[in-house]
């Protein structure tokens, strides 16, 4: 049994032959993913969780086999939202059609577009956190169901978004029940070891995704959400969205910190946007200050082709975003922001990853990763989870990286 279960590669075993087989040490830390599978009985098939011998064996693969289908399962969750999100994106940018109008039985369409005009009404105040911004939007349209699937997905990316959170992951669940039973029994030391097998990418794909699911309901409620018929404006808008950049610039050091240049650069984009909105709507700056705040998103830009130069397989066709977003500061003229062809290629090649056709390797830590277009490493990039290097060139994995068969199978055992 100590064989089929290779105890020797995490025991040190006594060579005293007057006891067989003695645990003397420990060969090595309990390193995420270093066990292949979880392992029953060679026998009778039943579970080994029982047997102490085997207890630390078996429960590093039970907390690998949860992470794995974690990874997995955030995967399948995460590609449909981002299909939603270009779907969305491409409604609203739809013109208003005539069914899309409100009509009236006593006035023909020019007569209610003048009476409309001739009302006075107060600002729309969009200031706050973006939920209060939000919510402001959903007062404003209840009766309009331009924004119906915009509102909806939004509330399932949030969920989504707490659901990949590191607290809800596998091995936080079980941090922190070792860390209760610790405390119950009078021990007061902390475990300050902090597992590195916590899952990061789909928590940092959501808060971009977020963002910009945000960000388009705001634009098109401000930009084409405030006038008439006849051209004229019917909302007048004051906007403070000091708290969007906040929300951008934690994106930013965030991906700065885990070197994803990807999320950075969407971090630096949407600052950017959120300045252009705002900019002669502000409620709270004055025009000295939102020169300030122009020239400062200027300079983000420029840091985000600097990104963008530094590394073009990650950024691919976000230079082009780049490049219109420094427009809309420079001419105040406002596009709305569509999904370039490369990073829809990304979200087809997950799409394709969650189908079980997917690449997927494992960093020198152990770290799972996965690799797009023929499936074969091309360049080099950085563990989200612990910086090491992943990737490859020219078809050959970067030192340490290895193939991740478990993690494949796990996605054609899901793609069934």
């Amino acid at each position: 049994m100590d064989g089929h279960m290779e105890i020797a590669n995490y025991y040190i075993i006594s060579d005293d032959t007057s006891v067989e087989n003695s645990i003397i040490g420990l060969k090595s830390r309990s390193v995420p993913f270093s066990t292949s599978e979880l392992k029953n009985c060679p026998m009778c098939r039943s579970p080994l969780r029982n047997i102490n011998r085997y207890g630390r064996i078996v429960r590093r693969a039970w907390i690998d086999e949860a992470t794995k289908k974690f990874i997995v399962w955030a995967n399948a969750q995460f590609v449909p939202l981002a299909s939603r999100m270009e779907q969305a994106e491409a409604k609203l940018r739809e013109s208003v059609t005539e069914k899309q109008t409100p009509k009236s039985p006593l006035f023909g369409q020019a007569e209610l577009s003048s009476a409309l005009d001739e009302l006075s009404l107060e600002p729309v105040r969009l200031i706050g956190s973006r939920d209060q911004q939000i919510k402001v939007v959903i007062n404003a349209c209840k009766a309009n169901a331009r924004y119906k699937d915009s509102f909806l997905l939004r509330v399932d990316i949030k969920r989504f978004l707490k659901e990949v959170d590191e607290a809800e992951q596998p091995i936080s669940r079980i941090h922190g029940l070792v860390q209760d039973a610790r405390n119950h029994r009078g021990v007061e030391t902390e475990i300050t070891d902090v597992p590195s097998v916590l899952q990061v990418r789909n928590r940092l794909l959501a808060t971009v995704l977020l963002l910009r699911c945000d960000y388009a309901i705001l634009f098109d409620f401000i930009i084409h959400g405030g006038g008439t018929a006849s051209g004229k404006k019917l909302r007048d808008f004051r906007l403070s969205l000091a708290l969007n950049r906040n929300d951008c610039e934690n994106l930013i050091q965030e991906s700065r910190s885990r070197q994803q240049p990807t999320q950075e650069v969407e971090g630096l984009l949407y600052w950017a946007r959120f300045v252009a909105l705002e900019r002669g709507r502000s409620a709270s700056l004055s025009d000295v200050d939102m020169t300030t705040l122009v020239e400062r998103a200027h300079d983000q830009l420029q840091l985000a082709h600097y990104i963008c130069n530094a590394h073009p397989g990650q950024t691919a066709g976000m230079p082009a975003e780049v490049s219109e977003a420094e427009k809309m500061l420079r001419d105040a003229t406002f596009y709305a922001p569509v999904t370039n062809a490369e990073k829809a290629a990304v979200y087809a090649a997950m799409a394709q990853s969650f189908q079980g056709t997917g690449h997927w390797y494992y960093c020198a830590n152990g770290h799972p990763f996965t690799v797009g277009e023929c499936g074969m490493p091309m360049e080099t990039a950085r563990c989200p989870q612990c910086g090491a290097t992943v990737g490859g060139t020219h078809h050959e994995p970067a030192v340490g990286v290895t193939r991740a068969v478990d993690m494949e199978a796990e996605f054609e055992r899901r793609g069934r």
